[in-house]
């Protein structure tokens, strides 16, 4: 009795594996990689909730929970692209910002848009209410492999 409770491992396995094979940025007209973009969307949407002008290489990395190097790393390559600038603390000239240019955010505000009418295409489909306990189960998946890697890591 207790084992069926389990019956399903498989199909769950199996559902969460169909997620790394979908190409989500199929529609990216952009030569950015999807990582690039992200940040982009990352400060974009990060400075628009804060109301600063600007976010720090420390900022962004934990917003997408990877190390300082690995966000320096692709802010440097949008650097390079003209996507981003980096600006100094008045203050503090250790400390420096990250801004997007006229180009980034014309470049973030369209990926926004595009993965908003993804998303909006999805809500269609699934319809309000399924679309509302989808949000339910997929945020307590996040906190239970939150939960878990906390212990893992312990």
């Amino acid at each position: 009795m207790n084992e069926d409770r389990y019956d399903k491992i498989d199909e769950l396995m199996e559902a969460f594996q169909q997620f790394s094979r979908i190409n989500w940025q199929k529609n990216n007209p952009s030569l950015l990689k999807p990582s690039e973009i992200r940040v982009l969307i990352t400060i974009r949407l990060g400075t628009e909730k804060s109301g600063k002008p600007v976010l720090t290489i420390s900022d962004i990395s934990k917003m997408h929970k990877v190390t300082s190097p690995t966000i320096t790393q692709m802010v440097n390559s949008l650097l390079a692209q003209g996507y981003v600038v980096r600006t100094s603390d008045a203050q503090d000239k250790r400390v420096s910002g990250i801004a997007l240019t006229d180009k980034g955010v014309r470049l973030a505000d369209a990926a926004i848009a595009r993965i908003r009418d993804t998303f909006k295409g999805m809500i269609d489909y699934l319809g309000k209410e399924r679309s509302r306990a989808l949000i339910e189960l997929l945020n307590g998946v996040y906190h239970y492999f939150e939960e878990i890697n906390g212990q893992l890591e312990d």
